[in-house]
């Protein structure tokens, strides 16, 4: 399932969804939700970077390219979605 995750489309709930097709009178999302993330901070703990305030800037890219649409002109262009966070 880790592996899968890492996938740019696949996310937990697709994940439960593929799992309730297979176990239908198995655990509902809530609870699959639940046992994967305390089975994934086990396996991957957080790390807490101490820094000060405003001193650094964290970018990366989430996800594909989407596509924007001018609503006046119609035209579409490609752009990249990014975060930032100070």
């Amino acid at each position: 399932m880790e592996c899968e995750l890492k996938k740019v489309v696949v996310t937990i709930q697709h994940m439960w969804e593929q799992y309730i097709a297979l176990n239908p009178k198995c655990y509902r999302s809530s609870q699959f939700g639940h046992h994967y993330k305390t089975w994934s901070k086990r396996v991957n703990p957080v790390i807490h970077i101490k820094h000060k305030v405003d001193d650094k800037m964290y970018v990366d890219y989430a996800g594909k390219t989407i596509s924007i649409i001018d609503k006046y002109t119609g035209e579409i262009e490609e752009v990249q979605f990014f975060v930032a966070i100070l």
